[in-house]
């Protein structure tokens, strides 16, 4: 699947569109110009204030936050809060002793209610919220908040055949766009394998890769793209098997008994010897069929062609032909 992500996809594999810890707004980030001792430059505040939304509700007090004391890495938690709403005003977290708001989560208090929602970082500590004037940058308010180490695990088989679908229990924060995905050992970073977002609840369903080996299940948080839970699986070598007559008259139809991963966008078709890797013609997804014969078509043309047990999931490297026979037609 490719880089979304999102979180995609995860058939199997699909397109991934990671979603990276931002403002809720979905709006363009507050210019970083938050600074614990000095304002920002009036061209950096104007930048923030014409980003924001438009002024709704008016002020709620003067500026306050308020949340749990602990909240676990990588989690959602709520922030309880009054303020002026001014535009561009934001509360965001940040690393204990920051001096400048650098891109962390963040939402705008204009045009929004209390309370209101950021994502914790991956990575535990101390840190503190801020209300942040849009005006100025000044720091209107502050609360500490400690950020505890991730908490989540991943259960899934110790074996499982290449191509083939498969279920993986999590515990995690499900955080948004934190997703379950198999790789490589010694991966040192995702790179479009069969994944999904853990919103769709656990267990998921992944897919294995088609070569066999060590794998590795991973959590990754969406916030900050950070690998926090693995556990080993080892990929065996798939099994395909196809029975079917070795010759057959144009245009007659024919059964074909067969065994295989069974994985998504695997299908039975007939091409001719030497084409490439996902060429085609009459042909039937295996899925529909499991446990039953499947019933192709031969081709109008006389000739020497192949049954061919094929799949459109072979990632980077495209279509996969998992097995195949031969077959004249007359």
């Amino acid at each position: 699947m490719s880089s979304r992500r999102r979180l995609h996809a995860l058939g199997g594999i699909a397109t991934i569109v990671l979603l990276a810890a931002c403002g809720s707004s979905g709006q363009a980030s507050p210019t970083p110009t938050a600074s614990a001792s000095s304002a920002a430059s009036g061209s950096a505040a104007a930048s923030a204030s014409a980003s924001a939304a438009s002024p709704s509700g008016g002020p709620t007090g003067p500026a306050s936050l308020d949340a749990a004391q602990s909240v676990a890495a990588g989690a959602k938690f709520e922030i309880t809060w009054t303020g002026p709403k001014a535009q561009g005003d934001y509360i965001t977290i940040v690393v204990a002793g920051t001096t400048k708001w650098t891109n962390e989560p963040w939402f705008y208090t204009t045009g929004a209610s209390s309370p209101g929602t950021l994502v914790a970082p991956v990575t535990e500590g101390a840190y503190a919220l801020w209300y942040v004037s849009g005006a100025d940058g000044t720091i209107l308010a502050r609360r500490a908040i400690r950020v505890s180490p991730f908490v989540g695990n991943l259960g899934g088989p110790q074996e499982v055949e290449a191509g083939s679908s498969f279920q993986v229990a999590w515990n995690g924060p499900n955080g948004p766009g934190d997703y379950v995905t198999i790789v490589k050992v010694g991966t040192a970073k995702w790179t479009d394998e069969s994944y999904f977002y853990t919103t769709s609840g656990s267990p998921g369903t992944l897919v294995a890769p088609v070569q066999a080996g060590a794998y590795e299940l991973w959590y990754v948080t969406g916030a900050g793209e950070s690998k926090q839970a693995t556990a080993p699986i080892t990929v065996t070598p798939y099994t395909v098997t196809l029975d079917a007559p070795s010759q057959v008259a144009k245009g007659a139809t024919f059964n074909v008994t067969w065994t295989g991963p069974n994985g998504p966008s695997d299908y039975l078709t007939i091409a001719p010897v030497g084409s490439p890797p996902g060429t085609y013609l009459d042909y039937q997804y295996t899925q529909n069929y499991v446990g039953q014969q499947i019933t192709l078509k031969a081709p109008g043309t006389a000739g020497n062609y192949e049954i061919r047990y094929q799949s459109d999931r072979g990632g980077v490297k495209g279509v996969v032909i998992f097995g195949s026979r031969p077959l004249t037609v007359n």
